[in-house]
């Protein structure tokens, strides 16, 4: 059997070399619609939803947007593996921090066309009280429409997955710290959207195909890996490892990343 994790990443690369070769990079964007992403990604990562920590990735407009799919991505993969083990909690990840996001990303959605809309949210909001395999179909229908507007983007250049990669590193990382203290989980919501934050940052830079023939790849990929050993499931073991530790494996993906920019 394919665990959920293998899945994902698969459909990831799928998308990415969908991406790639059916759609062109994308052409200038207006100044106002630039510098509103950049400030909606900065607003994100230090909002309640983000966990805050480290400092800003700067991200210019179609990355702000990516970044902003990714998280609501992260959030419903959290709910999927929630309810594929039938644990409690996976309402939330379908409501309240993808609502958050959404009307954070709602306008440029819509500029875009794009084909999530919040139809969506309603759908997903009046599946999370009821049948899990039919919450679960909700949750993959949504998750179609965020790759199909993430696809509208057009192609990731290096320098676009090292930025989106980065910014959902920090985010999972600052959420741990703010999860964990004396090695135990004391909230375990801030651990469960870190995991999907790492988890959406390791398929990136696993398979972005942009990253994938250059020298170093291999190095972001151990050094990702590492971080993300810290999340060894969506329900935490009774013993986690020290924050600090989990910071000093972002230093050293950060590293890596920089040697590929």
């Amino acid at each position: 059997m394919i665990s959920p994790d293998a899945t994902r990443g698969l459909a990831l690369s799928s998308l990415l070399l969908v991406s790639a070769g059916a759609f062109p990079a994308r052409a200038g964007i207006d100044a106002n619609v630039a510098d509103s992403a950049v400030r909606t990604a900065a607003a994100g990562s230090e909002s309640p939803d983000a966990g805050g920590g480290g400092p800003a990735v700067q991200l210019d407009a179609t990355d702000a947007y990516r970044l902003a799919l990714v998280r609501m991505k992260s959030h419903l993969s959290v709910a999927r593996a929630l309810l594929q083990m039938r644990s409690p909690g996976a309402g939330y990840y379908m409501q309240e921090p993808l609502q958050e996001v959404f009307r954070d990303t709602e306008a440029e959605l819509e500029r875009r066309s794009a084909p999530f809309t919040a139809d969506f949210l309603q759908q997903l909001e009046a599946a999370s009280a009821g049948d899990p395999v039919a919450a679960l179909a909700t949750i993959e229908s949504a998750v179609v429409a965020i790759d199909g507007s993430f696809a509208q983007t057009g192609a990731m250049d290096a320098k676009s997955v090292l930025a989106v990669s980065e910014a959902l590193l920090r985010e999972a990382v600052a959420r741990y710290a703010d999860a964990v203290t004396d090695n135990e989980v004391v909230d375990l919501e801030k651990y469960q959207s870190g995991r999907g934050f790492v988890t959406e940052a390791e398929a990136l830079v696993r398979y972005a195909g942009a990253l994938k023939e250059r020298p170093g790849h291999e190095e972001l990929v151990n050094a990702v890996t590492l971080i993300r050993q810290a999340w060894p499931g969506v329900i935490p073991p009774p013993i986690v490892f020290d924050p600090a530790s989990v910071a000093g494996r972002l230093d050293e993906a950060v590293a890596a990343m920089d040697k590929l920019r």
